[in-house]
């Protein structure tokens, strides 16, 4: 009997040792939990431009990897009559590695994937709706699962891409460094510093890439509050490409993010963050307006190197310039510390 509860505090402690690995080598700050939901902004305008992916305001350490395979799965039917029609649904993954230059500096790199074509999705959305009484009258009067991008643009021209134009295709790359300013305590905020550039290596013509080299740069931060973390950034982008296919951009935008993270265990926490980005194009219906996103989720740690994370997303407000609903998949490996490095 003493034999047997030996081994069952034994095994007790090593399950207990084993867990606190899986998260400190993920909740890697007092300040911090598992950090924010990876999900950028999804309406169509800001796949286009440089918009900022939410990341936990902590860099890695000196010598630390970490690679993400992050899955988006939107529906748009976004209508302005005499303006524009998207209809279509897309299925986007993005491949990302980040290394620990320095305990305070880190750099990355990131490359999208997507699918747009008519989907599957519009016959659910409009049952949920209708349960709601909440339908869109105009997505009903279209047909099912199409596939439609027509933008009458203000010079008068009018650009078009249909059901035979639907495939995949490579969006455009992003490199960027984040600077670790204050790692954060239990009582004092993490803070972290970061400069984004977008290189154009989509394909314009079919609205893969906005054919210009975008830059980004801004704060974010993170607080611990009980079993609360706090987060929030403040993001301004500079966009060299100011026309695409007849409309007018805006040359530069803000994105203000800010998320609550709810501890429900060390490895598994509830998230409930909201995305808002200031209006990209001049005098263009919904475009003209901010773009208000939620986003509803949780993150789980599997082992000590892998995370995983679910989300749904909805948008608020404006309904004419970003996803009906959105679905976000990620998978986050991160290779373990070299020892004797924050």
């Amino acid at each position: 009997m003493k034999r047997a509860r030996c081994a069952a505090g034994a095994a007790l402690l090593v399950a207990g040792l084993a867990a606190a690995q899986d998260v400190s080598n993920f909740a890697t700050s007092p300040a911090v939990g598992l950090g924010p939901l990876e999900l950028r902004s999804q309406s169509p305008l800001s796949i286009l431009r440089l918009t900022p992916t939410p990341k936990t305001p902590r860099t890695l350490a000196k010598g630390q990897w970490q690679l993400d395979l992050l899955t988006s799965w939107n529906n748009y039917f976004d209508y302005e009559p005499g303006r524009y029609t998207i209809d279509a649904e897309t299925l986007r993954f993005t491949m990302s590695a980040a290394y620990g230059v320095t305990p305070r500096l880190e750099v990355a790199i990131g490359m999208p994937l997507s699918y747009r074509g008519g989907g599957i999705m519009d016959r659910f959305i409009e049952n949920f709706e209708g349960l709601l009484h909440v339908a869109n009258k105009d997505r009903k009067l279209a047909p099912r699962n199409r596939y439609l991008v027509l933008i009458h643009g203000t010079n008068g021209r009018t650009f078009e891409l249909s059901g035979e134009d639907a495939g995949w295709g490579i969006e455009d790359a992003t490199v960027g460094v984040r600077y670790q300013l204050a790692p954060g305590t239990a009582t004092t905020p993490a803070l972290m510093a970061l400069f984004t550039v977008k290189i154009p290596t989509g394909r314009p013509s079919s609205l893969s890439s906005s054919g210009g080299t975008d830059v980004a740069a801004g704060l974010s931060a993170g607080q611990r509050l009980g079993r609360f973390n706090v987060y929030g950034s403040v993001v301004a982008m500079h966009y060299a490409t100011t026309d695409m296919v007849g409309v007018k951009l805006k040359p530069n935008q803000l994105s203000v993010f800010t998320g609550l993270e709810y501890r429900h265990s060390p490895r598994m926490s509830w998230l409930l963050q909201a995305l808002v980005t200031s209006p990209g194009a001049e005098n263009f219906g919904g475009f003209s307006k901010n773009t208000y996103e939620i986003t509803l989720g949780l993150k789980r740690v599997l082992n000590p190197h892998l995370l995983l994370e679910a989300s749904l997303l909805e948008n608020l407000f404006i309904f004419d310039n970003s996803p009906d609903v959105g679905f976000h998949v990620g998978l986050v490996w991160r290779s373990a510390r070299p020892r004797g490095k924050a």
